[in-house]
């Protein structure tokens, strides 16, 4: 009997759950709010760039017309997720509380995951093509040993952009999983959560 108790008491001390820090979990949204607000900088502003780059240097051909349209359409594939999946910084624990608080950073957390998963494999792939298309007018007059050297080095760009996506992706799911976790946790234990 006594070796029956033991046993019911340690099933019931790993099932136990940690108390939820309220404060950690505020945190963790902000800071990934805050990433997310300097990638909605840097990427406009990285893009803006080389849009102007490549309206100035390039020539007026319809293979680079195509280029800059397909690159135009990549970077929009990144921006409005990117957009789609902010929120603003949260100031007190009281709207922790709130169910549809919850359920509504639950639902941009997972769209925020799609951004690696979906959205990055359409702008490499789009990015790949565009460089591809601009290969095909910039290089008309040269050596076939060159126009496939080129095209090879799209290849090779597509291949270390896939590899980084898959870091990132794990980087996403390391950071945000947890996260989401911690809020569907809570919108289903909500009677746990300290008031204020």
């Amino acid at each position: 009997m006594d070796k029956e108790i033991k046993n019911w008491q340690r099933i019931w001390q790993e099932e136990n759950p940690k108390p939820l820090d309220i404060d950690r979990l505020i945190y963790q949204l902000n800071k990934m709010e805050k990433v997310a607000r300097l990638q909605r900088i840097f990427v406009p502003l990285l893009f803006a760039f080389a849009l102007f780059s490549m309206i100035t240097r390039l020539s007026g051909n319809i293979y680079n017309f195509l280029s800059v349209l397909f690159i135009i359409i990549a970077v929009l594939f990144l921006l409005i997720p990117l957009y789609l999946s902010s929120f603003p910084l949260i100031n007190e624990k009281i709207n922790i509380n709130n169910q549809s608080f919850i359920q509504w950073h639950i639902k941009k957390l997972k769209r925020k995951l799609l951004i690696p998963k979906r959205y990055m494999l359409i702008f490499i792939i789009l990015l790949t093509l565009a460089f591809n298309i601009a290969f095909l007018g910039a290089l008309n007059n040269d050596t076939l040993a060159v126009k496939i050297t080129a095209h090879l080095s799209t290849l090779i760009l597509f291949a270390v952009l896939y590899f980084a996506r898959k870091i990132g992706i794990k980087r996403y799911e390391k950071y945000i999983l947890p996260v989401i976790e911690k809020l569907e946790n809570i919108s289903g234990n909500e009677e746990s959560l300290p008031r204020k």
